[in-house]
C-alpha cells in the first residue's frame, strides 16, 4: 500500500472553517475522480499552541495506481483559494510513503 500525506496550517478560529471545506469539498472532489487503486482517506488534526495543524491521508493500493498523483510529487500542491485563505501555511508537496506494516 502506498500512503500520501500532505499538512497544512491555521489558526484556532479558523480550524472549523477549514475542516468543513475539506468534508465538503476537497473530499468529494477526490472521491470524485474515482482514482484506480484509491482506497481511503483521513483528515488528523492537532491543536499546539496558537495552531492548528492538519494532516490528509490518502491510502492507495499500489504505486502503479499513483501516476495522476505522483506527478505532484516534483511540483506544488495546488491548493484552492478558498483553502488559502483559511490557511496560514502549508507543505508545498505531498509526501508518499511506502506502507510497511497495517494492523486492523
Amino acid at each position: 500500500m502506498i500512503t500520501r500525506i500532505w499538512r497544512s496550517y491555521t489558526t484556532p478560529d479558523k480550524a472549523d472553517a477549514y475542516e468543513h471545506l475539506m468534508d465538503t469539498l476537497m473530499f468529494p472532489a477526490i472521491e470524485g475522480l474515482r482514482l484506480p487503486g484509491y482506497k481511503n482517506m483521513e483528515l488528523l488534526r492537532r491543536i499546539e499552541a496558537d495552531e492548528v495543524e492538519f494532516i490528509w491521508v490518502m491510502n492507495f493500493d499500489t504505486e502503479k495506481n499513483l501516476a495522476p498523483l505522483k506527478a505532484e510529487a516534483a511540483d506544488p500542491v495546488s491548493v484552492p483559494r478558498a483553502a488559502q485563505q483559511l490557511l496560514t501555511r502549508w507543505d508545498e508537496r505531498a509526501s508518499f510513503y511506502e506502507t510497511r506494516r497495517s494492523r486492523p
